[in-house]
Parts: structure tokens; C-alpha cells; sequence
């Protein structure tokens, strides 16, 4: 349910949803929603205390979010698909000859990942969002889901296994962590 409160003339709108946690917790969307989770026995007058006391946080949060530039979208969405194709399409090779087998390739939005890759299931999706993102960081997170096929965590082997391919993988994380949608 959204709600507002008021302090003085600054006033916060929130978006409260009752959840069997702990504690209060409190989150700012990329979009600037302002989302806050509780207990359904924690009274409405100490949620709103704590946001009170959490106003400061929210309004730095939320300037951060205005003054972001917006991300430069490289690709649209049919672009992007046809991009990561052609890039698995042309590292493939490399992983045919260690034993992988040709996944499907899915695409879907996602929030807090690249890629995702189920080995088991011989499945890589990928982010749509990548259209925001340059084609050399594109590359790197087929480098990486292809990797999980032969290593599926995230083990020193892993990034050894990454870096015969990508060797400046670690650049090209560093960027993709800066762009923000």
C-alpha cells in the first residue's frame, strides 16, 4: 500500500508491504519508489518513526538518482538479441572443443544480473538491459556464462578459466558495475 508522511514540509511517500521479517527495511527503486517492509505486528507509528529517522538517507538517495546521467543505450531490443547471438555464435568454438554442448539462449529483462547460466539444463538468458551497455562488456558476460559451463561457480578456477579468454575481464566488469538503469 502506498502512504505519505509529512515532517515539517518535507513529506515522503512510501510504498509499505507487511512481510514475515525481522526487521524494518527500507529500499530506494531506480526509479525512486521508496519501498518499505515490515512486520505485519510492528505498528504503523513505529514504521513511520523509523523512516523519519531514515529521511536524511532518502533524500541523498533520491538526489543521487536525479543527477544520474541516463545510460547511453548502444542497441534496441531486436539489436541486442541478434548482438549476444552472433557473440555466442563466434565464441562457441572455444567451449565445443572443452565438451559443451550449443545452449539455449534466452533474453529477458532482469534487476540484478548480466546473464545467468543453467548448466544443467544447457541454458544461458541474458539481459535484455545489456543494450546499454558497449559491445567489449557485452562479450565479457558471454565469456563469463559460457565459463560456467565449464566451472558453475564463482572459484578462483572459475577466473582462471575466464581469464584464457577475457583476459581484462575485470576492466570490463568494472564497467558494466556503472552502468546504472
Amino acid at each position: 500500500m502506498i502512504k505519505t508522511i509529512t515532517s515539517g514540509e518535507k513529506s515522503i511517500s512510501y510504498e509499505l508491504t507487511y512481510k514475515n521479517v525481522k526487521n524494518i527495511n527500507l529500499r530506494i527503486k531506480s526509479d525512486g519508489t521508496v519501498m518499505v517492509s515490515a512486520n505485519p505486528y510492528v505498528p504503523i507509528g513505529i514504521i513511520e518513526k523509523f523512516i523519519l529517522s531514515k529521511q536524511d538517507f532518502i533524500s541523498n538517495a533520491l538526489n543521487k538518482l536525479k543527477n544520474r546521467p541516463s545510460p547511453t543505450q548502444y542497441y534496441t531490443q531486436s539489436q541486442i538479441k541478434d548482438v549476444i547471438l552472433d557473440i555466442c555464435k563466434s565464441v562457441y568454438p572455444y567451449y565445443e572443443k572443452r565438451g559443451v554442448k550449443f545452449p539455449e539462449i534466452k533474453f529477458r529483462p532482469m534487476t540484478s544480473c548480466w546473464g545467468n547460466c543453467r548448466s544443467v539444463k544447457g541454458i544461458l538468458t541474458f539481459n535484455t538491459n545489456l543494450m546499454y551497455a558497449p559491445l567489449e562488456c557485452i562479450e565479457y558476460v558471454v565469456f563469463h556464462e559460457f565459463t560456467h559451463f565449464l566451472q558453475s561457480n564463482h572459484s578462483q578456477k572459475f577466473y582462471e578459466e575466464l581469464s584464457l579468454v577475457c583476459p581484462d575481464w575485470k576492466d570490463k566488469r568494472k564497467m558494466l558495475k556503472d552502468i546504472h538503469i
